[in-house]
C-alpha cells in the first residue's frame, strides 16, 4: 500500500526539484541487447482471475513472490501460490489460495463471507539449507475491510524438505503487540541463522502510518517445526524521523561466509530525511541496520546512515497507451527484497527524475557495503549507485536485483509509455563493468499485449537465486495481457564466462 496519498503525486511530473539524469534510450528497450544474457527459460505464471485472487474475484496489484531451486519454481501472486518445474509445467494440486496453503481459519461467525483477508506475498529459497520459505499478511477489522474482530497476523511457512509440493511448517505471529495498529507491506529476508520479517504499521482506519516493526526468529527451530518466539524492535528512527519499510536482506552467501548479524536497509520516504520531505524536495541517503544475536531476547539493533550522491523524490505515475499518468508507481521506499552477496547489499527504489524533456518515473539503484567488526556494525559505505531510466515519457519502475556467485547483477523492471503497453524487461551488468551503470536497457522478458485497465501495477517484483552450483538468476514480473488485465511471466538467465 502506498504511504503517500495519490493526490500528493499530482504535481510530481512537474516538480522542478526532481534530480536530473541522462536517459538511456529514446524508445523502448532493445530486445536484442548484446550484453544482457538471454533468457534460458521463460514461461507464463499466474494471471488475474477469480480463483487466483478469490477474495475480490480478481484484483490488482499483482504483488510478486518467487523462490527457485535447481528443481522447482515457487511463485506467489496476490493471494495464491503455485509450483512449477523448471520447464514451466504447473504441478498437480496447484495453484492454492493463501487460505488453503497456510490453513487459515474463516473469520468467526461469518463476519466476512469472503473469508480471511490476506495480501502481499513474499518468498525465498535458501540455497544453504535447501528449503523454501513464504510469508503473507492477514488483517481483519481494519481499513474498512469488514466488521470482524481486529486481527493482524504475519503468516510464515517453511517447506519440510527441498520439495515445495510436500508438507510445510506454518507459523503465525501477532503484529499488534497490544495495539490496534495493523501491519502492511510484507518484507521478508534470511541469513544462515535467522529469518527476518518486517511491516509498516498503520492505524486501524488505515489512514495514517504509525511506525515500522521488525523481528528475527530462529531459522533452525522453524525448519524443525519447533515452537519459536520472534524478537524485534519498533518505532525506528534515523536523522530524527520515523522511517518506514526497513527491508530485511536475503543473504545469498555460502553459510560460513556471511555475517552472523541480520541486515536491513531503508531509504527515506514517508517522513522525509530530516531535511527534505521526499515529496516536494528531494531526499538522499540510505540507512543500514544490523541486528546482533537475532532470534534471541538478547537481540540488539544498530543503524548507520550512508550518504548517496544521487537524490530521490516521489515519482509521477506512468503513462500507457490508454491513459496519461494513470499507472501507480508507489513512492521512494525499497520495494523488492534487497540481496546480500559478495559483501554488498543490492537495492533499488523508484524516483522521479528529469530527463531531457520531462520528469519521468525512473529507478535509483545501488550497492552498499556494511562493515562488521567482531560482530558489531562499525560503518558502511556506498560501493556504487546510479539512475536507470529513459528519454521521452517511458517509465522504469519496481526494479528487483539479484547477484550471481561472480558478482554479476541482473535487474528486472517494469516499463511502459504512451506508445508501449505495460511490459517487463531485464538488464544486466558484469562485475567488471564501470561502476554505477548497467550495460544497456536490456531485453524484454515479455512485451505488453494491450494497454491495461489496472491503475495499480504491482507493489514489488521478485528475483531468486537457485544456488551456488547452478548459479542461475530467476525473475518474475507482470505485463498487460490481451484482455487488458495483468498476467505474469517467469524467466531464468545466466551470465556465461568471458
Amino acid at each position: 500500500m502506498p504511504l503517500f496519498p495519490q493526490k500528493s503525486k499530482a504535481g510530481a511530473a512537474h516538480n522542478q526539484n526532481a534530480p536530473h539524469f541522462t536517459g538511456l534510450a529514446p524508445t523502448a528497450s532493445n530486445s536484442v541487447s548484446p550484453n544482457t544474457p538471454p533468457a534460458i527459460t521463460k514461461f507464463h505464471g499466474m494471471a488475474d482471475s477469480a480463483s487466483i485472487c478469490p477474495y475480490f474475484g480478481g484484483c490488482e496489484p499483482p504483488d510478486m513472490a518467487l523462490a527457485t531451486s535447481p528443481t522447482w519454481v515457487f511463485q506467489g501472486v496476490n493471494t495464491s501460490f503455485a509450483v512449477y518445474n523448471t520447464s514451466g509445467a504447473i504441478q498437480a494440486g496447484w495453484p492454492k489460495n493463501s487460505q488453503q496453503f497456510y490453513g487459515v481459519p474463516n473469520p468467526p461467525n461469518n463476519c466476512d463471507p469472503n473469508g480471511p483477508f490476506m495480501s502481499d506475498p513474499r518468498a525465498f529459497y535458501d540455497p544453504n539449507d535447501g528449503r523454501f520459505w513464504t510469508a503473507m499478511l492477514q488483517v481483519e477489522g481494519v481499513v474498512g475491510l469488514n466488521n470482524c474482530p481486529f486481527q493482524t497476523l504475519y503468516w510464515i511457512a517453511v517447506s519440510q524438505t527441498s520439495d515445495p509440493n510436500g508438507t510445510w511448517n506454518v507459523y503465525a505471529f501477532d503484529m499488534s503487540l497490544g495495539t490496534t495498529n495493523a501491519a502492511d507491506y510484507t518484507q521478508f529476508g534470511f541469513d544462515a541463522h535467522a529469518i527476518y520479517f518486517n511491516a509498516n504499521m498503520l492505524n486501524q482506519a488505515g489512514t495514517a502510518y504509525e511506525y515500522d516493526e521488525l523481528f528475527g526468529a530462529n531459522k533452525a527451530k522453524m525448519e524443525a517445526d519447533q515452537p519459536v518466539i520472534a524478537f524485534g524492535f519498533d518505532k525506528l528512527t534515523a536523522n530524527g524521523v520515523l522511517v518506514d519499510t526497513v527491508q530485511p536482506v536475503e543473504s545469498e552467501t555460502p553459510k560460513n561466509e556471511g555475517p552472523r548479524n541480520g541486515l536491513f536497509v531503508n531509504t527515506f520516504n514517508m517522513n522525509g530525511d530530516g531535511t527534505h520531505d521526499c515529496l516536494n524536495t528531494a531526499c538522499s541517503g540510505i540507512v543500514v541496520w544490523s541486528m546482533e544475536n537475532p532470534g534471541t531476547r538478547f537481540a540488539t539493533l544498530t543503524g548507520i546512515i550512508v550518504s548517496t550522491p544521487q537524490q530521490y523524490i516521489i515519482p509521477p505515475n506512468a503513462d500507457d497507451p490508454g491513459c496519461t499518468q494513470c499507472i501507480e508507481t508507489i513512492d521512494t521506499r525499497i520495494t523488492a527484497t534487497p540481496v546480500f552477496s559478495k559483501g554488498t547489499i543490492s537495492w533499488s527504489i523508484d524516483t522521479g527524475a528529469k530527463n531531457k524533456t520531462q520528469v519521468v518515473p525512473a529507478i535509483l539503484w545501488g550497492q552498499v557495503t556494511p562493515q562488521i567488526v567482531n560482530g558489531h556494525l562499525k560503518g558502511a559505505f556506498l560501493y556504487q549507485s546510479g539512475y536507470f531510466g529513459f528519454e521521452g515519457d517511458q517509465d522504469a519502475s519496481f526494479g528487483a536485483l539479484m547477484n550471481d556467485n561472480n558478482g554479476n547483477l541482473i535487474m528486472i523492471y517494469d516499463t511502459m509509455s504512451s506508445t508501449l503497453n505495460p511490459s517487463t524487461v531485464y538488464t544486466g551488468r558484469r562485475a567488471t563493468f564501470p561502476l554505477g551503470f548497467f550495460h544497456d536497457a536490456g531485453k524484454f522478458l515479455q512485451k505488453g499485449l494491450a494497454p491495461t485497465f489496472d491503475s495499480r501495477w504491482g507493489d514489488y517484483e521478485a528475483t531468486s537465486y537457485d544456488g551456488f552450483s547452478t548459479n542461475h538468476i530467476w525473475m518474475a514480473s507482470q505485463y498487460s495481457g490481451a484482455n487488458f488485465d495483468w498476467a505474469t511471466v517467469i524467466g531464468k538467465t545466466q551470465f556465461l564466462l568471458k
